[in-house]
């Protein structure tokens, strides 16, 4: 949590709190969020919102701290009667926040699929301590980001739950790091370094608001170091039936077997493309193994999907070292704190 980040400017005690100060009437009335018999004005960026400061209080343990426990109207400034309080988000996001808090059904999972305003709502409900609001945009985030392997076999029916554009797993990993939700990264990481062209993952690139975004070089390098430990593994591990690094003693005919696994690696080679993971990934990958069981022998079959099935699970349990992250546990762990 940010809780103890948040600023709050106090205006000077020489403002009558009867009047409303100069400064502040130049600042814009939301069209949003503005209720006539609201009781507080939130102020960010110039504009200004009038709400329910018991809404505020009831759901935030932050905004209760602030104003009620601590709270001293009687040296604020006023409009309207009410207190003014500047707060450092950006407009959209606490326009996108309050109308959740204040309006019923304005957001709506799975119904709402609009990342500008899943982001605002989780970015704002962490840094507030509103934690049903933290919980139902986790809950729509989560499954695209799995960290089971099980999940990841299900993901797809979740995979346009949420806006779909380019850069959504990077604006996703730069939201899980400033909103503590590490056990996102790891899957944020490998989509970038899977399916993302490494000149946008060294450059940046725009996200769904035409913003342009981009990792920090520590995250950069990586990426970048990840995607080769995913193009050894998937080699030396997942494909080790095909590779020969799997030694299977009791094929029945080595000739014929050697002979299809050859053409088989040729075809998965083809499928991760020239970039070793491009458009692909080992997750992606879905091996025809009842066209692969009529070409090899029994053995052979039997040993190769057994292994296989076994490297695809050690290589998912690994996945979060290939880009110098903490183990799953402690990434979940941490995400839950």
């Amino acid at each position: 949590m940010e809780s103890d980040l948040i600023e709050f400017q106090v205006p000077p005690t020489s403002v009558p709190s009867s009047t409303t100060s100069p400064a502040l009437t130049e600042a814009k009335r939301s069209t949003d969020v503005w209720f006539e018999d609201g009781t507080i004005i939130l102020e960010a960026e110039g504009s200004q919102f009038k709400v329910f400061k018991g809404v505020l209080a009831a759901n935030s343990t932050v905004f209760n701290d602030m104003l009620v426990v601590g709270s001293n109207h009687a040296n604020n400034e006023m409009v309207e009667g009410c207190p003014v309080v500047r707060v450092y988000d950006t407009v959209l996001d606490m326009m996108h926040f309050l109308k959740a808090l204040h309006h019923v059904g304005y957001y709506d999972p799975p119904e709402t699929k609009d990342f500008l305003m899943i982001a605002a709502i989780l970015r704002l409900s962490t840094k507030y301590n509103v934690e049903f609001l933290r919980r139902r945009t986790l809950a729509q985030i989560a499954p695209l980001y799995p960290t089971t392997l099980p999940e990841w076999d299900q993901r797809q029916a979740h995979a346009r739950d949420v806006d779909v554009f380019d850069a959504r797993p990077f604006a996703v990993f730069l939201l899980a790091k400033e909103t503590g939700n590490h056990a996102l990264l790891p899957m944020c990481m490998y989509f970038c370094a899977c399916n993302v062209d490494i000149n946008n993952i060294l450059d940046g690139l725009k996200s769904i608001d035409g913003k342009h975004i981009e990792f920090e070089w520590v995250d950069k390098r990586a990426c970048i170091r990840g995607r080769q430990n995913l193009i050894l593994a998937l080699r030396s591990e997942a494909f080790a039936f095909l590779t020969g690094y799997l030694k299977i003693p009791n094929c029945s005919s080595p000739q014929r077997c050697d002979s299809a696994k050859l053409r088989r690696m040729q075809s998965v080679e083809l499928a991760l493309g020239n970039g070793g993971l491009s458009q692909a990934g080992f997750l992606y990958i879905k091996f025809d193994w009842s066209s692969f069981r009529n070409v090899v022998c029994e053995n052979c079959y039997t040993a190769s999907q057994n292994d296989y099935n076994q490297q695809r699970q050690r290589i998912w349990d690994k996945l979060p070292s290939y880009f110098d992250m903490p183990p799953w546990e402690e990434l979940v762990k941490s995400s839950s704190q």
